[in-house]
């Protein structure tokens, strides 16, 4: 990868404080991705196989075809894989602009957590602030719903992505 590129990652959210050793083995196993407008990058019910962070664009998530979030730089992707059994991509991804991605194989990403504690430790915590900020953008989203807060489970299983 470039050097400038890598250089760029440093003030990325999902990046934040981890050491250059760290960074390196991240980068040991993850390639970039370039995305024109309107391509999608996964769809709903695709293999699940990847972490994708923005780095450059911005993209559209849907789910059933209603748009949920657009996101840009910063955003991870694809997280949910990380964290939950299932394999499939619970929504779809589409670049707004043409876009710049990077790609961390889940499996990878796994084994590099599973031998630095700390790497991983700070990688979920990242994570976590950046779940966190769209279940609170899905909050106000819901507040904003004329029909009020009573929302069923699937409703909001549906807003997940």
């Amino acid at each position: 990868m470039v050097f400038g590129l890598r250089a760029s990652l440093n003030p990325l959210p999902l990046f934040a404080s981890l050491s250059p050793g760290e960074l390196d083995s991240l980068f040991d196993v993850a390639n970039e991705r370039e995305l024109a407008a309107s391509e999608v990058l996964f769809a709903e019910d695709d293999p699940a196989d990847a972490l994708w962070v923005v780095l450059l664009g911005d993209l559209e998530i849907s789910k059933a075809a209603v748009v949920l979030a657009e996101v840009g730089p910063g955003a991870a992707i694809g997280e949910l894989s990380l964290f939950l059994s299932t394999s499939k991509r619970s929504a779809t991804v589409r670049a707004i602009c043409p876009a710049t991605l990077l790609r961390i194989p889940a499996n990878a990403l796994r084994r590099m957590t599973a031998a630095n504690d700390l790497a991983a430790l700070k990688l979920v915590n990242n994570l976590a602030h950046q779940m966190a900020e769209r279940l609170s953008a899905l909050n106000e989203r819901l507040l904003s719903n004329s029909e009020g807060l009573t929302v069923s489970r699937s409703a909001l299983r549906r807003l997940v992505f």
